[in-house]
């Protein structure tokens, strides 16, 4: 994996980021999609299998990036995300990871005090631009770990 050096603050966020899902996908790719596929009906629906966990995962970074669009009265799709199998899952997630470097692709010259100061309202609660992509790359990261937990038990 060759190390990514984006400029300023969104730019270290946005490595991170990638790194997360660079990480993310190489679990994913080593699923047999039988495995990937199966479902517990005992849990929650986004987490009923691991293919269910991938699409909210993914739906979830959509959301993300839409929140700081809105924030910045850019332009934002809600795309509808499905796959079947691990190959179109990776291929899937590197889709939502471009629209997100889209949505940053005039914020890099961003200061620590501009990201601090920018006010995201979420369904959810309240972030400064900093905090909600924390946010999504620490979502990444649980997720991933949720998956690793199910595979080895």
């Amino acid at each position: 994996m060759e190390a990514i050096c984006r400029l300023g603050p969104i730019g270290g966020l946005a490595d991170e980021y990638e790194k997360a899902l660079d990480e993310f996908k190489t679990v994913l790719l080593a699923i047999d999609n039988d495995v990937f596929v199966k479902a517990d009906s005992s849990l929650e629906e986004d987490f009923q299998s691991i293919r269910n966990i991938v699409l909210h995962v993914a739906n979830s970074g959509y959301s993300y990036a839409n929140y700081i669009r809105r924030r910045f009265n850019n332009e934002w799709v809600k795309p509808e995300v499905d796959f079947k199998n691990t190959t179109d899952a990776v291929a899937a997630i590197g889709k939502m990871f471009a629209y997100t470097l889209s949505t940053f692709e005039d914020k890099y010259e961003l200061t620590d005090d501009d990201l601090m100061n920018t006010i995201i309202k979420t369904s959810w609660t309240t972030y400064d631009l900093e905090a909600i992509i924390e946010h999504a790359i620490v979502h990444i990261l649980r997720h991933r770990r949720q998956i690793q937990k199910r595979l080895s038990s």
